[in-house]
């Protein structure tokens, strides 16, 4: 999330903004810019009314012109695509020649959305993927390290072990131990200067 939150900070409020996959729009009010669409496919692993979407996708050509936008994102959306390759060129399409672009995919971590996770990539795997489809200048950066890897893994298990529908419950725990356990494990990052394999990687690019 502060990455995403630094990459909107640094966006012109007058930017065209692209969403790729954008779900519910849950980075929508980090960015000023009045000009905000967002896109999605039909299907997949969430319902179509679950979705705050502009304009559907068929998930293989992105439905606007070319040089559309000025700003483009795609949050944890790799991992989903039919053909990551195809995206990427397509998200190059619409973006205007020195537009910039957020890219974020998992790396370690656990299958969702079921059936629809088909892939992880390395950060090489990134590196060569984006600069073959029209971008240059890729910032790679690692969310976390063994520790908030670790941390988050295992608040993830333990949230989702819980075998009963108790919402206050899990309120609970969020607050008197899943949180407890992130600040230590992030700060532990902190101190180890993220060391070790990440959560997610995020890619700032330009085209």
């Amino acid at each position: 999330f502060s990455e995403i939150k630094k990459f909107a900070l640094l966006t012109p409020p007058d930017a065209t903004i692209l969403d790729v996959g954008c779900g519910i729009k849950p980075y929508r009010q980090l960015f000023k810019s009045s000009s905000y669409t967002g896109i999605d496919i039909a299907g997949g692993g969430h319902t179509d009314e679950a979705k705050t979407v502009d304009a559907f996708y068929d998930g293989h050509t992105i439905p606007f012109p070319d040089n559309s936008f000025d700003t483009l994102i795609c949050t944890q959306v790799l991992e989903h695509a039919d053909d990551p390759e195809v995206l990427v060129k397509e998200c190059a399409r619409v973006l205007k020649s020195g537009g910039r672009a957020f890219f974020s995919m998992p790396f370690m971590y656990p299958e969702h959305e079921i059936p629809y996770d088909f892939r992880r990539f390395t950060s090489f795997e990134h590196k060569r993927l984006y600069a073959k489809n029209n971008f240059s200048d890729s910032k790679i950066i690692k969310t976390t390290g063994i520790f908030g890897t670790f941390g988050q893994l295992f608040v993830i298990w333990l949230f989702e072990g819980i075998p009963f529908r108790a919402p206050t419950l899990k309120a609970v725990l969020s607050l008197v131990v899943f949180a407890p356990i992130q600040v230590l494990a992030l700060s532990l990052d902190w101190l180890t200067d993220k060391s070790g394999p990440t959560m997610d990687y995020v890619v700032i690019l330009k085209k």
